[in-house]
C-alpha cells in the first residue's frame, strides 16, 4: 500500500505553468507545509510531511522493522559503565494504538502486546525480564506481565509504543488547528537540509530516499523522517529520539545521540491488520483472570511499620513489621531485611551520642504473605548474636535496667504485584478498535470464553 502525499518537483512545475487559482492553491500548499526558510541551502521544496501524515492515519497497519542503542543509567542518570544493549524490534501497530510483535536485547526474545494505546503486556524468559529492569524476573517468566510506568508512559526497552500507531503518528505530523481564528499550526517544524546528516538512514531505506529532519518540542527531541524519491511520496522510516524514552535517565534532553532510533516503515494491507487483530485477539483470550504487574507503587499506596519486643535479658529481640495495601484492585507481596539498631541513653532519656547511636545489632529477613487490596499483613522475625548480647550488657545498670533504645530499619523488596487482567474489558475495546479499521464483520467478534476450568490458560502464539 503506497503512502501517497502532496505532489513532487515535477508536478510542481507543470502547476506553475498552469493558470487560475488551481495553480495558485498549489503553490501556497507546500511552502506552507515546508516551513519558510526551512532550507538555509535554498534546495528545492521538501515533500510535506502534512500530507504524508493525512495518508499515513488512514493506513490499515504499519509494520516496523529497527534497531536502537539501550544505556545503561546510574542511580543519578549519569551513563553507566557496563556496555550497552542493542535492542531489535518486529512490530505490527493497527488503528488507534494496538501494537504487536517482539523486541529482543542480548539474545532473548519478549513479546509485545499494547492495547487501545492504554494497556502494555510482555511475555519472555528470566534473562530478557532481567534487561527490561525486573528485579525477581524467574517468578514471572514465560508468562504475559502488564507493564505500568510512574510517567504513564508506555515505553518498553527505550521504545514509546504508542507513538508507533497509524492514527497516533499521523496526527503527530498532520496539521492540527487550535482554537480561535488565525492560529492553524502544523506538525513537526522542518529543519534545513543539512541537518539530515544528524541521523543516519535506517538499514533498508533506499539511499534516494527524501530527508525531512524535523525539531523536537516540549516532549520529544528531534528526528528525521524518510520518504520515498517520487510522488506519490511513501513514509519508509525514521531516525531520531522522538519515539525514544529513557525512563531512568529522567527528562528526554538527557539522551545523547548515539540512543536514536533508526526504524523502517511499511504501510500494511487489511490482511495484514486482520492477521494482527487476530494475533492480538488470541493472546488476550488466552489471559488468565489475574496476571502479574510491573510497577511502582506510591508511599500513600504501601505503608509499613515496625516494633521490637525483647526476649530473656534482651538478648534476643523479636523484630516485627506490618505491611499496609492501599492499592485499589491489586495485591502485593514483599519481602524484608529488618535491621535492629541501638542507641544508649541516660535515665533521663537523653541520647549519648558514642559508639552505640545507630550502630546496627543484627538483622534478619522475613517474606510477609501477600496483600490484597485494603489489608494489612504481618510478620516476624529474630534478632541474636554477640554484638545485641555485647550492647544489652554494657547498657545494664545495677539495678537491672536497660538504657538502651532499639530502632529497626526496614528495607523492602517488592517480590509481586498481581492484579486483574481485565481481558474481557481490552477484547471488547480490541474488536471495537478493528471494527473501526476492517469494517463490521470483518473484524472478528467471537466471545471471550467463560472463566472456569476448560477455559484457555496458555497463550497462542499470533505473530503479526
Amino acid at each position: 500500500m503506497g503512502i501517497d502525499t502532496a505532489p513532487g518537483p515535477r508536478a510542481r512545475s507543470r502547476a506553475a505553468r498552469a493558470s487560475g487559482p488551481l495553480a495558485l492553491a498549489t503553490l501556497l500548499l507546500l511552502p506552507a507545509c515546508s516551513g519558510p526558510g526551512a532550507d538555509d541551502d535554498r534546495s528545492p521544496a521538501r515533500p510535506s510531511l502534512a500530507a504524508v501524515g493525512a495518508v499515513v492515519a488512514g493506513a490499515a497497519a504499519l509494520d516496523w522493522s529497527g534497531s536502537w542503542r539501550q544505556y545503561h543509567r546510574n542511580p543519578d542518570g549519569t551513563t553507566a559503565d557496563d556496555p550497552s544493549s542493542t535492542v531489535t524490534a518486529e512490530l505490527r501497530s493497527l488503528g488507534n494504538g494496538d501494537v504487536f510483535g517482539t523486541m529482543s536485547a542480548n539474545g532473548r526474545t519478549a513479546r509485545v502486546m499494547l492495547v487501545s494505546g492504554t494497556t502494555l503486556f510482555t511475555k519472555a524468559d528470566r534473562a530478557m525480564l532481567h534487561t527490561m529492569g525486573v528485579e525477581n524476573p524467574g517468578t514471572d517468566a514465560g508468562r504475559w506481565r502488564e507493564v505500568r510506568r510512574p510517567d504513564g508512559s508506555h515505553e518498553l526497552l527505550g521504545l514509546r509504543l504508542d507513538r508507533l500507531a497509524p492514527a497516533a503518528l499521523g496526527a503527530a505530523l498532520a496539521p492540527s488547528k487550535a482554537s480561535g481564528p488565525g492560529k492553524d499550526t502544523t506538525g513537526p517544524s522542518p529543519m534545513p537540509s543539512s541537518a539530515a546528516g544528524r541521523f543516519r538512514r535506517p538499514a533498508g531505506v533506499p539511499a534516494d530516499a527524501v530527508a525531512v529532519p524535523v525539531r523536537g518540542d516540549g516532549t520529544t527531541r528531534g528526528g528525521t523522517y524518510w520518504l520515498s524519491a517520487d510522488a506519490p511520496h511513501r513514509l519508509l522510516g525514521y531516525s531520531g529520539l522522538g519515539f525514544r524514552h529513557d525512563s531512568q535517565a529522567g527528562p528526554h534532553e538527557t539522551m545523547s545521540d548515539a540512543a536514536a532510533a533508526a526504524l523502517t516503515v511499511r504501510a500494511g494491507d487489511t490482511a495484514s491488520a486482520r492477521a494482527g487483530y487476530a494475533g492480538m485477539r488470541s493472546a488476550l483470550r488466552a489471559l488468565p483472570a489475574t496476571v502479574p504487574v510491573s510497577t511502582t507503587p506510591t508511599a500513600a499506596q504501601l505503608s509499613d511499620t515496625t516494633d521490637e519486643e525483647c526476649g530473656v535479658r534482651c538478648h534476643t529481640v523479636v523484630v516485627t513489621v506490618a505491611l499496609t495495601n492501599r492499592m485499589p484492585k491489586e495485591s502485593v507481596t514483599a519481602s524484608y531485611r529488618l535491621a535492629l539498631t541501638g542507641a544508649k541513653r541516660m535515665d533521663g532519656g537523653r541520647l549519648l551520642l558514642d559508639n552505640l547511636v545507630h550502630e546496627e545489632l543484627g538483622s534478619c529477613t522475613v517474606r510477609l504473605p501477600a496483600a490484597r487490596p485494603g489489608a494489612t499483613v504481618r510478620g516476624a522475625c529474630t534478632v541474636s548474636g554477640a554484638a545485641l548480647r555485647k550492647a544489652v550488657d554494657a547498657t545494664l545498670d545495677r539495678h537491672g535496667f536497660l538504657h538502651l533504645d532499639f530502632k529497626t530499619e526496614a528495607t523492602r523488596r517488592i517480590d509481586r504485584i498481581t492484579g486483574p487482567s481485565r481481558a474481557e474489558d481490552l477484547l471488547e475495546r480490541l474488536v471495537s478498535g478493528s471494527t473501526d479499521v476492517l469494517g463490521a464483520g470483518r473484524a472478528g467478534t467471537r466471545p471471550v470464553p467463560a472463566p472456569g476450568p476448560t477455559a484457555p490458560r496458555t497463550d497462542v502464539e499470533g505473530r503479526p
